[in-house]
């Protein structure tokens, strides 16, 4: 595993002010795809790639296509795949998810771009999941903000605060899926197609 390069990537990113993953949401999730056999992978947001090359590094079989809008953050993740010697498993691309389309399956969808986009995004590329698909969201947690109806919220975040509430609600409640949700980091959520249901 490129033990070394992550570190650093992830120590770069903190530096420069990019969001990564929460070391304790990341190493469940490495251990969670490979005890689920998770071998295909489309992620949306890959900021400087980090969370692929964890995953990638992890598990030996997966493969990732993963979808970056930010140029310079697409060029650093270019060149920190390019570094970890896993150009050959992890593809990203230089697209907005919101006007993006690809016909390819995947096991898993890693839904971890702008958190206000979750369900705009969930919409668009559920049907690129497998009949035995899981959806991880990340960031479902916002620092606590999610799960205390008392706090006084900023009416700037309001918004965004009742598009993640809803949402997160709307994929607990859904019978097409298994979902949990996991007070993990900034929270994950975990949802796993059921059998023989539709997602419709």
């Amino acid at each position: 595993m490129n033990e070394e390069l992550i570190k650093h990537i992830r120590e770069k990113a903190v530096e420069d002010g990019v969001p990564v993953m929460e070391e304790e949401s990341i190493d469940y999730l490495k251990n969670f795809l490979k005890d689920n056999r998770v071998t295909s992978m489309l992620e949306i947001g890959t900021a400087v790639g980090y969370s692929s090359i964890v995953f990638a590094s992890f598990i030996e079989d997966l493969r990732i296509v993963t979808l970056e809008n930010d140029e310079e953050r697409y060029r650093q993740a270019v060149a920190n795949i390019e570094n970890a010697g896993l150009t050959e498993r992890i593809t990203p691309l230089l697209a907005d998810a919101r006007q993006f389309s690809l016909s390819q399956k995947f096991r898993c969808l890693f839904l971890d771009g702008p958190k206000a986009h979750n369900e705009e995004l969930y919409k668009i590329y559920r049907d690129n999941l497998t009949d035995d698909g899981i959806i991880i969201v990340d960031d479902v947690y916002l620092y606590g903000i999610l799960d205390d109806p008392q706090r006084k919220i900023k009416r700037r975040l309001r918004p965004l605060v009742n598009k993640l509430r809803a949402f997160r609600e709307e994929m607990l409640s859904d019978p097409a899926y298994e979902s949990t949700y996991l007070q993990i980091g900034d929270g994950l959520l975990i949802c796993k197609k059921r059998e023989n249901k539709s997602n419709e």
